[in-house]
């Protein structure tokens, strides 16, 4: 009789969690506080869509499934980061929620028919997050930002006549 889907899913994260509980109870791991593996419980899903889509043998038509599971990944991966650094980074790692949902888009672009209006939102999403790195980046940089310009400048002065041959 063919397992559905569902319950392979279901199943499998049955078998993990009762695994790692067993392995928590045995003192073979240790098992985290609540206040460490809350983001357990956004991954959980995560996973599920993921194996969701997996499972079924990858059909394009069930593509949508990575959507909200690429969001949920990211996120979760985040809040993992966070909550290990107690949120210390947050005021530089914001630019993750941007990319979370350019991620889920770009999994089912990937994976789905691969059609190109979604490309847009992607490179929107990712601009826009590269963007804001970019600009912390050069406030914490402050001053020193047209060294950049002398390296570029130095570049074409000296570089591009060694690259020719020319001297």
């Amino acid at each position: 009789m063919k397992t559905k889907p569902a319950n392979a899913i279901t199943g499998l994260i049955f078998v993990i969690t009762g695994i790692f509980i067993l392995l928590a109870n045995l003192e073979i791991i240790p098992m985290p506080s609540a206040s460490e593996a809350w983001p357990a419980f956004i991954l959980l899903p995560a996973v599920g869509f993921h194996a969701g889509f997996f499972l079924s043998g990858r059909k394009r038509e069930l593509a949508g499934l990575l959507v909200p599971g690429g969001i949920l990944l990211v996120i979760s991966l985040l809040f993992f980061f966070e909550t290990a650094t107690g949120f210390t980074y947050s005021a530089y790692t914001w630019p993750v929620y941007l990319l979370a949902p350019a991620f889920g888009l770009f999994e089912l672009w990937y994976f789905g028919k691969r059609e190109k209006g979604l490309l847009i939102p992607i490179s929107i999403l990712t601009g826009i997050a590269v963007f804001s790195w970019g600009e912390m980046l050069m406030s914490a940089v402050g001053r020193l930002w047209p060294v950049i310009f002398i390296l570029i400048g130095v570049y074409l002065l000296f570089g591009r006549r060694k690259a020719k041959g020319i001297d």
